[in-house]
């Protein structure tokens, strides 16, 4: 019975590493069947709020918040449920019932009419945490 080192030889090691190696091409230089990985950017693009899910709109808040981007009260505004009526800018009531977590809805103007509206009453609390909202959907 023959025992063997379990020890790696350095000159094995810098042998088995210098296979590894894999030359950095630019896309340009890339060869067929070749396959080039990109960094992406880090400028992300902006998010769309007017066609955004409700389930999307809470894990960008709660990312925001978490990241102290936004304060509580924005983020509690925003991750609330949405209610089965609304009543928009021009008195119209609107019908929300259809709306679920995974449908996209136009959450800019929602937003923008509750504003127009807690302003219009006078409610100086809701307006400045609706204000805040509004800033952050606009960045």
């Amino acid at each position: 019975m023959e025992i063997s080192s379990l020890r790696w030889s350095t000159n094995f090691l810098q042998r088995e590493h210098s296979r590894n190696k894999v030359e950095k091409a630019s896309p340009q230089e890339t060869r067929p069947g070749q396959i080039a990985f990109q960094i992406p950017d880090t400028d992300e693009s902006p998010i769309n709020f007017s066609a955004i899910t409700p389930k999307d709109l809470r894990a960008i808040a709660l990312e925001n918040y978490q990241a102290g981007r936004i304060d509580q009260d924005t983020y509690a505004t925003l991750s609330e449920e949405l209610p089965t009526h609304a009543v928009d800018a021009q008195g119209q009531v609107v019908d929300l019932s259809e709306v679920t977590d995974e449908t996209g809805f136009n959450f800019h103007d929602y937003y923008r009419n509750q504003l127009e509206i807690a302003m219009s009453l006078g409610d100086a609390d809701r307006a400045g945490v609706l204000r805040s909202v509004m800033a952050f959907l606009e960045v």
